[in-house]
């Protein structure tokens, strides 16, 4: 079973990569050619919301799935497609002003129209946001796999071993 720590950041993140799916959905569906980059955003955003909203699910129930190194391994994954994601699309729209008429004509991703300049920058916004939450995650699942190991044996290192003091009874000797 995850910590409930863990499962708010799992919601939070699941809820950005929704409204990121929404958002790139809206780019591919107006547009007239194919953009590599949008199609690459689809793919981070779906990837992550399949991998960590319902492998977490599942490891909340089934307690074989819970591995700390296949957590880490995921959200490293996640991590890593999400900031490729929002850095792409943010080159590729180079971040100018939407009432631009000459950048809104020259740019492949917006194709002339406000309204997809306004949907790509706020999807490269809550793209940055989930590739955070992510880094977050790989943080704490390196953090629980220094506590317990990489499949959930305890290696020691996050806990202290307690020394048996000499010379000090216990309570049942008194």
């Amino acid at each position: 079973m995850l910590s409930a720590a863990d499962n708010l950041i799992r919601i939070v993140s699941a809820v950005f990569l929704i409204i990121s799916i929404g958002l790139i959905g809206g780019l591919m569906g107006t547009q007239t050619n194919g953009s590599s980059r949008v199609n690459f955003c689809m793919f981070a955003a779906a990837y992550g919301l399949i991998t960590d909203s319902f492998y977490g699910f599942l490891a909340n129930f089934w307690s074989s799935l819970t591995y700390p190194a296949i957590l880490l391994v995921l959200d490293f994954l996640n991590f890593l497609f999400t900031f490729a994601a929002a850095t792409a699309l943010a080159v590729g729209i180079r971040c100018h002003s939407c009432k631009n008429k000459t950048y809104l004509e020259q740019n492949n991703i917006t194709q002339g129209s406000s309204s997809r300049c306004h949907q790509s920058q706020a999807a490269v916004a809550f793209f940055y946001f989930s590739c955070f939450l992510f880094l977050i995650k790989v943080t704490v699942s390196v953090a629980g796999m220094m506590q317990n190991g990489g499949f959930g044996f305890n290696t020691g290192y996050g806990r202290r071993r307690a020394r048996r003091q000499m010379g000090v009874p216990t309570i049942s000797q008194v």
